[in-house]
């Protein structure tokens, strides 16, 4: 990450900063977001933090998780000498806050992107995109080693230990390696809680999330091949029950931890005539190019896509396309 001396000089030399994370953001985001503001913020600059949706529950109990705004009100006094995108792949991924980055650039605001996506898109002056990278707050972690802000505090290693705990599916996925544990190790001498941490990200759901997995699993289907499965909310469903975006996330797990399945898919309705479809496989598929054919992307494990249409619709023609994926692989 040796570019990251360039960011270090660029972060030094501002004194009010925005920073921006991603459409329902997750751990990563947010982790990476507080850790890097809360780190700026001792060397004595005014940091802002803005998502375009609300902090998850599960994730509130983040140091200056409560400080997040949400929506395009941020920075209301005055423009930022740099805006810093964290974990966002592309601009649109910014939603109703694309509107206030593009404002922000045209006043002449610089910005910069770090991001760890296959699919990311160097959309500001200054793009730091390490796709080898586990999270997001693996390059965070490096570029605040690189600003000579180490020791770190435990609030900013408990906002970095969550980015990577939450990115590599509790230290599961490919991408996570020795270096990976490596600097872990560094968080947890810093003061890192795990159980703590563990307790709220992983046992503690609320109780809309169970009501969500049992309506999702009342739709569970399988391809005849048995290598596909996937599952479903609609928008009454959700609005019966409750059920809000973020009590969805995880559900396609399920699926994919089924035996024989190696493709799992899960569909919910955000709005009339649009799907949030999230992609994930086990062991050979890569589901980055999957989403990549709906304007999506991620990683090749773990996708996701926002698609216009009918439920019904959209499941199909992702369904197809799925099992499409399967036999090319399967058959190579």
């Amino acid at each position: 990450m040796e570019s990251l001396k360039l960011a270090a000089r660029e972060l030094e030399k501002a004194n009010k900063l925005l920073l921006l994370g991603h459409m329902m953001p997750d751990g990563d985001c947010l982790g990476s977001m507080l850790a890097l503001g809360q780190a700026l913020r001792a060397k004595g600059k005014k940091v802002e933090w803005a998502v375009p949706d609300p902090v998850p529950s599960n994730l509130a109990f983040l140091p200056g998780a409560a400080e997040v705004k949400v929506g395009p009100q941020a920075m209301k006094e005055g423009s930022p000498d740099l805006l810093v995108v964290l974990d966002t792949s592309t601009p649109e991924r910014l939603g109703d806050m694309k509107h206030l980055f593009d404002e922000l650039r045209r006043k002449g605001c610089k910005a910069m992107l770090i991001d760890h996506h296959v699919t990311a898109i160097p959309f500001a002056d200054y793009n730091f995109i390490f796709p080898e990278a586990a999270a997001v707050g693996e390059v965070v972690f490096e570029l605040l080693r690189e600003m000579s802000l180490f020791p770190l505090t435990p609030d900013i290693a408990t906002c970095l230990y969550t980015a990577i705990v939450t990115d590599t599916g509790c230290f599961q996925y490919e991408t996570t390696l020795a270096s990976t544990h490596r600097r872990v190790a560094e968080l947890v001498e810093a003061g890192v809680k795990v159980r703590e941490i563990s307790l709220r990200l992983f046992e503690e759901k609320p109780r809309e999330q169970i009501v969500a997995l049992r309506e999702a699993l009342k739709t569970l289907r399988f391809s005849s091949c048995g290598r596909l499965a996937w599952m479903w909310l609609d928008r009454e469903t959700m609005a019966a029950n409750g059920i809000l975006g973020e009590h969805t996330n995880g559900l396609v797990n399920y699926a994919r931890q089924i035996q024989g399945v190696e493709l799992a898919l899960f569909f919910w309705e955000v709005k009339k005539d649009l799907v949030k479809v999230s992609f994930r496989s086990k062991r050979y598929l890569d589901v980055n190019r999957l989403a990549g054919l709906f304007g999506g992307g991620g990683h090749i494990r773990a996708a996701g896509a926002l698609i216009p249409g009918r439920l019904e619709d959209v499941v199909a023609k992702v369904v197809a396309a799925g099992l499409e994926a399967l036999q090319e692989q399967e058959g190579d």
